[in-house]
Formats: C-alpha cells, structure tokens, sequence
C-alpha cells in the first residue's frame, strides 16, 4: 500500500503544530492577531491532527473501518475548512484563515488518495 495518507496527515499534524506555535509567538509579539478563538482552534487541530496520525497508520493495516473514518473526516474536515477559510464575519485574523486553507487543501488530497485503487485494494473484504 502506498505510504501517502500517513504522509499527508504526517504534513497536517506539523501544520497544526506550526500553527499553535504561530499563535504563541503572536500572543506576546502581536497579541491584536490572536484572541481566545484561534488558541482554541489552534489546539483542537493539534489534536484532531495526532488521531488523524494514528488513524492513518492503522490503515497500513488494512482496516476498512479506520479507512471509511479517514475519508469521512478528510471530507468533512476540508468542507468545514472552507467554510472557515471563505465565509465573511468569521472571528479568525486572516493569517489563521490561510493556514487553514493549506490544511483543507491537503484533506482534499487526502480524500483524493484514499479514493485510489491502491488504497482500496489494500483494504480487509467486506463484510
């Protein structure tokens, strides 16, 4: 099976790390860029990052289970994203608001790989 998915949560758990540091290096040198809002968006990604981590390594394994919850996220996530990303009156600087972008673009690269027959021919039968 090929190793993409691990990599591409691999590069959405560094940007969601780079992320909460942005944020705490802002705090002191800028703190008009942050307000409570992005530390908390900051640290929720961090640590839907890490799951998205785990999640894709037992897909190594196979598990279609694990397989369907990564491509649902992968979806759901880069929608939610977008929303984040585009929509006006949202309570994010725009520097948070392109750094998600980044991160919905490689949940949507993510979806696209998972959807890949190598993926899904390496994947337990269905039950």
């Amino acid at each position: 099976m090929t190793n993409t998915p691990l990599r591409l949560t691999q590069v959405f758990a560094v940007l969601s790390a780079g992320l909460v540091a942005a944020t705490a290096l802002l705090h002191f040198v800028a703190p008009s860029l942050v307000n409570p809002t992005v530390w908390i968006r900051a640290v929720g990604v961090l640590v839907l990052s890490l799951l998205y981590l785990r999640w894709a390594a037992r897909l190594r394994g196979g598990s279609r289970r694990v397989y369907r919850r990564l491509l649902w996220v992968s979806v759901a996530g880069s929608l939610g994203i977008a929303a984040l990303a585009l929509l006006p009156g949202t309570p994010y600087p725009a520097w948070v608001r392109v750094e998600q972008a980044v991160q919905g673009v490689i949940l949507l690269a993510l979806a696209w790989v998972l959807t890949r027959p190598a993926v899904r021919a390496h994947l337990e039968p269905a039950r």
